[in-house]
């Protein structure tokens, strides 16, 4: 099930704290319960795709891109200097000239897109 809409959740996604535990796995805290965390894995793969797994009930339903698994795709890149923004579709994404990705999601057809550009 893909979000719709997705930049409100790119935009509490920053507001969340993120702790890497391992190359792949991340904490993060739990935006409406300030003593819960929910536990995201992120898979890299040579194709610019993403995989990536959390625990809050929204993934649990089949969700893709819940806001705890953005805070930790945006920690990861903003140790490499870079700043992520998601898109709904390939082609919002491909109008910003930057680096691709895409964000799978349960089914093939419903994961997301981001662009990587250098911070600023």
């Amino acid at each position: 099930m893909k979000p719709i809409n997705i930049k409100k959740i790119q935009r509490r996604s920053r507001d969340l704290q993120v702790r890497q535990v391992d190359r792949q796995t991340f904490v993060v805290d739990s935006a409406t319960n300030p003593i819960a965390h929910h536990i995201v894995t992120v898979r890299f793969r040579r194709d610019h795709s993403v995989h990536a797994r959390c625990t809050c009930q929204w993934a649990l339903y089949e969700g893709v891109a819940c806001q705890h698994v953005l805070a930790a795709l945006d920690y990861l890149a903003r140790k490499k200097g870079r700043r992520l923004s998601f898109w709904l579709n390939e082609e919002e994404a491909e109008r910003q000239k930057h680096r691709l990705f895409y964000l799978h999601g349960p089914h093939n057809d419903d994961g997301i897109w981001i662009t990587s550009r250098k911070d600023a």
